[in-house]
């Protein structure tokens, strides 16, 4: 008896019970055992009364028990097809060019998607926590190019998008609680479309387009094949329950009793009694009952229908019919007339479509039964999933074996953020200092250590019942921090005077043309500036002062403009004496002579110099010090109260910023207006 598989389907109106045995991969059926709930304890497939549910599977397991003489300590179960919830998620990641796309790196993307996947599911749904069952890489981008293959690339940028598979913990936990109060373990879970489409439907005939519909009382389960696979599954929420509560409005009466009536329509006779509520019993013609229910069949098949255009984009090429709803009067009509198919392609399930059961031992069958018998014949093609625990540093977790499970499957369950498990390298820094780049790199990061009992592993690693898994996180490389101060000298100290102004000597720093001090830590496209008055002529740039046109002196002595500074120094300058020889047409420079910086500079003869101020044409008289103009002297040709503030004061000198240093000469354009002007 070692070789009996039980198997429970737990619907919304009943719970069927099946002992089989294997007998070479065809299902010898034992016995068949069925109980309808007196109440109402599962909604649209889910547990909803614990106690209820569990008092029926026990009635079931007791008669199956003691028809066959057997005691029954396994079980196997499915979940509804309403339970089973899908997430699309797509994931972008920055890669290192240096380094070549690696297995680990691409498996370790995928994790983190299915994270975000649970994440984003847990955010639109009422569950807060759920098992993943699976998962299927939709495509792989690099660089924004789809590519069927990503190791050993590199590149900037890799993408991906999955699908992933989700069942919510309620589901599973309830079907858990019924049997663990019956002493029964489970041994296999499996998913309601898939065991019916797996008995219905086998891989021989998926390269047909063909749709399986399971109509339960609460749920329309959906499964559909095309091009050798099963490419999807859906529900309806709408099924056999929305017929009874029909009947039960258009004739007055209670649920079972509508039950009832239902099952009636099925029966060769014309006519069926019916008692109210009320206690009035009349017989009504079952052509009127039927044509009392065609609004609601029309609503049912108008739901499933639509699922099915969902998912298919098309009119499959024909579709099965399964489950107790599923011999609902007129539906094969209205699905033909939704689906544009004709009624011939649209079949009830019936003995001869069970080529893998022997069902010659069974007095009755019918539809309502393919869901049990695919549940038993799930174990027979060793699609037995169960739960099983493992450890997660030191965090004990439960995982569903829909598969071969991995050290992924146990991050993703265990809550451990897996943007742990990708070191990522630092970013590397690019500016420029005084016009010339400038780079530096981000260091290497340190990758994830994962260890099984102990042992070095990887998220690819198999993992059994019972198994220890310790993650020791990934460090990320350090990005480099520079500081202005770590890239620019900054010898020379004190100040001098140049012309008057006292300049000090001390660096000066600008970030994106804005003056920083040295302690500015420098950002990635930044263009720093030094500015450090080392010679003369630094001084003119440092004043915007085109040098050609003056003579440098320093203690009355001429001197050139890579005369080098130091704290204390005074320069002089004065501007150059022009002639114009008619004859020659030639320039004639004054003579150079040696002045004291104690005795006065003889005033050049030269007429007034003419500039323009806020579009204004102005004479500026010379000046009897010699000494010449700055930007702060044409203050004087323009409105502007610098101590009544109208805002940010805009200094342009020929077109470009300023400042109230700069030095004015002859046809120069000068704007000085508040920003707001």
């Amino acid at each position: 008896m070692n070789n009996l598989i039980f198997a429970l389907d737990i619907g919304t109106r009943s719970v069927v019970g099946v002992v089989c045995e294997n007998a070479n991969g065809i299902l010898s059926i034992k016995d068949i055992k069925i109980c309808f709930h007196k109440q109402r304890a599962m909604v649209d497939g889910q547990i909803e009364d614990i106690e209820e549910v569990s008092k029926i599977v026990g009635t079931v397991k007791n008669q199956l028990e003691n028809s066959l003489n057997i005691k029954l300590e396994k079980v196997s179960i499915a979940a509804a097809g309403r339970a089973l919830k899908t997430e699309r998620i797509s994931l972008e990641k920055d890669t290192d060019l240096r380094i070549p796309i690696t297995h680990d790196f691409i498996k370790a993307m995928e994790t983190e998607a299915l994270q975000l996947a649970q994440d984003l599911f847990s955010k639109n749904s009422s569950n807060d926590l759920f098992y993943c069952v699976g998962y299927s890489v939709l495509s792989y981008k690099l660089d924004g190019k789809t590519m069927s293959k990503l190791e050993g690339h590199r590149g900037n940028k890799v993408a991906t998008e999955i699908i992933a598979a989700f069942l919510p913990h309620t589901v599973i936990e309830g079907l858990y609680s019924c049997m663990d109060k019956n002493n029964l373990e489970v041994c296999n879970l499996t998913l309601e479309p898939i065991a019916a489409m797996d008995l219905i439907i086998p891989p021989e005939l998926r390269l047909l387009n063909l749709v399986l519909v399971d109509i339960g009382a609460g749920t329309s389960d959906i499964a559909i094949s095309k091009d050798g696979s099963i490419v999807g599954y859906d529900m309806a929420t709408i099924a056999g329950d929305e017929i009874t509560e029909c009947l039960m409005k258009n004739y007055l009466v209670d649920f079972n009793t509508a039950e009832e009536i239902k099952s009636s329509l099925t029966v060769d006779t014309d006519y069926i009694s019916i008692k109210n509520v009320l206690g009035f019993t009349q017989d009504v013609s079952k052509q009127e009952i039927f044509e009392s229910i065609k609004t609601a069949v029309y609503d049912l098949g108008s739901d499933i229908s639509a699922k099915i255009h969902k998912m298919n984009n098309s009119s499959p090429a024909a579709v099965f019919l399964a489950g107790g709803g599923s011999k609902t009067p007129f539906l094969r009509e209205v699905l033909s007339e939704f689906l544009n198919i004709p009624q011939s392609r649209i079949a009830l399930t019936d003995k001869s479509g069970l080529r893998n059961v022997d069902l010659t031992t069974l007095d009755y069958y019918g539809p309502e039964l393919i869901t049990p018998l695919g549940i038993a014949y799930s174990v027979v093609l060793n699609k037995n999933y169960d739960f099983f625990s493992v450890k997660v540093n030191d965090k004990k977790v439960r995982l569903y074996g829909i598969r071969q499970m991995k050290v992924m499957d146990a991050i993703l369950m265990s809550g451990f953020d897996t943007k742990k498990l990708i070191g990522m390298s630092g970013k590397s820094l690019r500016f420029t200092l005084n016009g010339k780049q400038r780079y530096y790199a981000g260091e290497f990061s340190t990758p994830s250590q994962i260890y099984v009992n102990s042992v070095a592993a990887n998220i690819e690693t198999t993992i059994k019942p019972g198994d220890t898994i310790e993650i020791i996180p990934a460090k990320n490389g350090g990005s480099p921090v520079i500081r202005i101060s770590d890239v620019a000298e900054t010898k020379n100290t004190g100040h001098v005077y140049f012309n008057g102004i006292k300049t000090e000597l001390s660096t000066k720093f600008y970030a994106n043309d804005i003056e920083v001090n040295g302690d500015y830590i420098i950002e990635n496209s930044d263009s720093i500036k030094v500015v450090q008055a080392k010679l003369i002529k630094d001084l003119y740039k440092l004043y915007d002062v085109d040098e050609s046109m003056y003579k440098s002196y320093v203690k009355g002595k001429i001197v050139d403009s890579d005369y080098e500074l130091y704290d204390g120094l005074i320069i002089d300058i004065v501007k150059l004496e022009k002639e114009i020889n008619a004859d020659a047409k030639s320039v004639k420079v004054s003579t150079e002579t040696e002045i004291s910086a104690n005795v006065e500079t003889p005033a050049p003869e030269e007429p007034s110099m003419k500039v323009t101020v806020n579009n204004k044409q102005i004479n500026l008289p010379k000046r009897e010090d010699n000494m010449p103009y700055i930007f702060a002297d044409m203050l004087a040709y323009t409105d502007i109260d610098p101590s009544k503030p109208q805002g940010n004061i805009v200094l342009l000198h020929n077109g470009k910023d300023a400042s109230y240093l700069n030095l004015v000469a002859e046809n120069d354009e000068i704007i000085i207006k508040w920003e707001s002007e």
